[in-house]
């Protein structure tokens, strides 16, 4: 690695940047895992709505059948 002279000034700084960009990568990763999770969570509340509402339509048609 002859050609690669860089002081440990410069190397220190190079790692430094990569953990910041790291960071925000790691970042916007768990952002994204979060929406994901609020997304399955709000089709899980709309499929549970959905059904609730099947069965009382089923119970109301019943009570009308007697």
């Amino acid at each position: 690695m002859a050609a690669d002279r860089r002081t440990e000034e410069e190397i220190r700084r190079e790692i430094q940047a990569e953990r910041e960009q790291l960071a925000d990568a790691l970042a916007d990763l768990r952002a994204g895992v979060g929406d994901r999770r609020r997304l399955a969570g709000t089709a899980g509340g709309a499929l549970a709505a959905g059904l609730a509402a099947r069965a009382l339509l089923r119970v109301a048609r019943r009570r009308r059948r007697r």
